[in-house]
């Protein structure tokens, strides 16, 4: 009896440390591409949807409604946005590996700046 019991303690606990959060649909991990990749030429994937994949550098602390990816070779993080409330990205989410299903867009700056890229995510998982 008793090894039944540690046998379901130690698949119960492999499952809880290979959970994952989960936000919107499902992530489509058939053709990641690193934010690195996608960074070298981002025009090339403007209104394309694409999974990119990457470590989480920062979160909204307000609503958490973007998330910054950086990944090795990218000079600068690469946002993924969401509405307001659409998807709260929570903060412990700095420093794990994500992907995120979207469609890329620009990012207006200011007035003196260069436009940016973003991608507005219909799925995101972080990994645990």
């Amino acid at each position: 009896m008793l090894k039944i019991f540690y046998a379901l303690l130690a698949t119960s606990l492999l499952l809880s440390a290979q959970a994952a959060t989960l936000f919107g649909e499902t992530v489509d991990k058939t053709a990641v591409t690193p934010v690195s990749q996608l960074l070298l030429q981002p025009a090339n994937y403007l209104d394309k949807t694409v999974t990119i994949s990457g470590t989480v550098d920062s979160v909204c602390s307000k609503q958490g409604c973007w998330m910054k990816f950086s990944t090795e070779g990218a000079s600068l993080p690469f946002r993924i946005k969401v509405r307001d409330g659409d998807m709260v990205f929570p903060l412990s989410a700095k420093g794990k590996t994500a992907y995120a299903t979207g469609t890329v867009r620009l990012w207006p700056q200011g007035e003196d700046e260069p436009d940016a890229y973003q991608l507005y995510p219909t799925a995101v998982e972080i990994a645990e």
